[in-house]
């Protein structure tokens, strides 16, 4: 089996290599296309990966998804790594480990990742294998929250061989084959209800919990220093909480969504130990099977822009995430309390942006939604009276800091966009690895 790999972002119709090209063109007949894509909503599909076939050439176009998935099931798989074209190679662990810092960006992990059980599994070595970690790393965060605030406690049912006293119902059936036919007269095989941690909910949590850490001691290519110090720091308070826990409970098991946080995790913790195939054995090792998946890099682009937002806009009414407006729904929403006047803020994961002009359509975008009459309203702001809305479009520019160097206090010059009024552009750089 071969695994044909790709950098994300590749310009339409990029001609690949001869040697790659030689692997697809026994799959894909001449004139004809694969295409990957994700569903959003209910019917709308969102190009993750395209080859064409043309004249005994392939061309690729890229978009803003990294993954792996099947071109032919058990014979050539490609994979899209998370590499610009200028080469470096984005942590994009780091991105979602700090976009996880800000607790509302919980609230919009739906369709980061999509990953496709239903498919068979391809192999791929450690350092190929990108859905592992990001899970891990989404897990530990979430867990993290929630041992902050403390495990939950609630009944669940035990049964126990206890001596000289009954507890509960006795189990009489039971009573007699462990006991009674052995001499055992004062001993009695009880059921009883207990409020406490040790529930099966936390069980799971545990044991994905277990996976995640043993995980970890594995990774070499990345810096995992910070996941490592969650999970010790997590470690300690599962200490009472027991670790048996049956295959048909991990797989069966619903949260109460009332909780949702705790609901969240559980999903989570489903999912990880899924993706491990419930073995712990499966974990370390050189060549791992993952399921074709598909991580959505605008997205997780759009997480680690407004937590550096909110770590200069504190106060949770100045940055608004996700704001839903006649039938459209824009990134972000500023009205800070000591800038003159508001901002219609699109995270845009195009580096091409530091040097090039904004695109038609992100404009037409962004400017939509900055005459949308609902926005004014939101920002109480007067229809008739007031200057259009300044828009603020940010980029990746790896010349940049991994922080916005402006403050709350003080409205920044920013770059303006050529050919636009009140309409500008500020990029900030994203974590890269490291090359050995």
């Amino acid at each position: 089996m071969k695994v044909i790999q790709f950098q994300e972002q590749m310009l339409g119709n990029t001609i690949i290599q001869q040697d790659d090209a030689s692997a697809i063109l026994p799959f894909l007949e001449d004139g004809k296309e694969v295409v990957y894509s994700v569903r959003r909503g209910r019917e709308q599909n969102e190009l993750c990966f395209k080859l064409v076939s043309s004249e005994g050439e392939i061309k690729a176009t890229g978009s803003y998804f990294v993954g792996i998935d099947w071109l032919k099931e058990h014979k050539v798989a490609i994979q899209v790594n998370p590499k610009m074209n200028n080469g470096f190679e984005i942590d994009y662990v780091r991105m979602l480990n700090d976009a996880l810092c800000e607790p509302e960006n919980f609230e919009h992990l739906k369709d980061l990742v999509t990953i496709h059980f239903d498919k068979p599994s391809i192999r791929v070595t450690q350092q190929q294998d990108l859905l592992s970690i990001f899970l891990v790393t989404e897990y530990l965060n979430l867990l993290q929250r929630i041992i902050i605030k403390g495990l939950k406690k609630s009944y669940y049912v035990v049964e126990e061989n206890i001596e000289n006293k009954v507890k509960g119902k006795i189990l009489i059936g039971k009573n007699i084959h462990q006991n009674l036919v052995k001499g055992r007269i004062t001993n009695n095989v009880c059921r009883y209800q207990v409020y406490d941690i040790d529930t099966p909910e936390n069980r799971i949590l545990k044991k994905a919990l277990y996976f995640c850490c043993k995980q970890l001691e594995f990774y070499k290519h990345i810096e995992t220093t910070y996941l490592e110090k969650k999970c010790r720091f997590i470690k300690p308070y599962f200490n009472d909480i027991g670790d048996e826990i049956s295959l048909k409970t991990i797989k069966t098991y619903k949260g109460n969504p009332i909780f949702k946080e705790y609901n969240q995790a559980l999903e989570f913790a489903q999912l990880l130990l899924r993706r491990f195939s419930y073995n712990i054995s499966v974990t370390g090792k050189q060549e791992i099977d993952t399921p074709p998946f598909w991580i959505d890099m605008s997205k997780l682009f759009e997480l680690y822009v407004f937590h550096h937002l909110r770590q200069i806009f504190t106060n949770k009414s100045e940055i608004k995430y996700h704001i839903s407006a006649h039938y459209q729904e824009l990134d972000f929403l500023l009205n800070p309390t000591e800038w003159p006047e508001p901002y219609i803020i699109d995270a845009k994961y195009k580096p091409r942006y530091k040097s090039q002009d904004i695109s038609i359509d992100d404009a037409r975008e962004i400017s939509g939604y900055a005459r949308l009459r609902s926005i004014y309203k939101n920002l109480g702001l007067n229809e008739d009276t007031t200057l259009p809305i300044k828009c603020l479009i940010i980029y990746p520019d790896q010349d940049k800091d991994e922080r916005f160097l402006f403050t709350r206090t003080e409205e920044p010059l920013f770059d303006k966009v050529s050919g636009y009024v009140r309409f500008y552009k500020v990029g900030i750089k994203l974590p890269e690895i490291k090359q050995a």
